[in-house]
């Protein structure tokens, strides 16, 4: 992706979290129902109660970018608290990624996600099998009780890793990150300023939330 055209536009009429499709067109299209995108129940969240906004970011554990877009993201959690984030892991840098997302996945059953996240997006190196027991380490993750979890929830990551790459490329996503903010699309990382400003457009129209 050409991260110079950052891509920021309405989703009401190309998605609106509404679209109506025929019965044979619908069987083929994911559901881009506003409850599907935000409320996966299986997709890691991170906030508090009473958010007036959601981010959903679609990432890759190995993107560049994704690495940028981290701490903007932090930052923005931490300065308002009525901003929700919903983590969509997106793994297309091959096998390694999707390892790191299965992972960081089923963490959230032992309440490590949020470090683990961190530790392997702060990884030194492209990760691989071994980067991701190390970041593992650092986010204080039980490993047997991780394999464990793997194991016991595999079908269900799987399905949601299913789930939100069809939904990307429903709404014409090509790279990570990207992120639904409200209604709007926005492909590529920002600064804070502009998220602050992407964040603020969405709070100005209730409906979109």
């Amino acid at each position: 992706m050409n991260r110079r055209n950052l891509l920021i536009r309405s989703t009401l009429a190309a998605l609106a979290f509404t679209l109506s499709f025929t019965p044979a067109l619908a069987e083929r299209q994911p559901d881009l129902s506003r409850k599907a995108v935000t409320d996966d129940p299986v997709a890691p969240k991170r906030g508090t109660p009473g958010y007036d906004v959601t981010i959903v970011e679609f990432f890759d554990y190995n993107c560049p970018y994704c690495r940028r877009m981290d701490p903007v993201l932090n930052s923005l959690l931490a300065s308002d608290r009525k901003v929700r984030l919903v983590y969509r892991d997106w793994p297309i840098f091959g096998p390694a990624s999707r390892e790191a997302a299965r992972a960081a996945i089923a963490s959230q059953w032992q309440g490590r996600h949020t470090a683990f996240h961190a530790a392997l997006l702060s990884s030194p190196a492209r990760l691989d099998s071994a980067g991701i027991r190390a970041a593992a380490a650092r986010a204080k993750v039980d490993w047997p009780r991780l394999q464990h979890d793997l194991t016991l929830h595999g079908a269900e990551i799987d399905a949601l890793l299913a789930r939100t790459n069809a939904i990307a490329e429903a709404v014409g996503f090509h790279g990570t990150p990207a992120l639904i903010v409200g209604s709007q699309l926005v492909a590529g990382a920002v600064d804070l300023p502009s998220l602050r400003r992407i964040v603020a457009t969405a709070r100005a129209r209730p409906e979109a939330r």
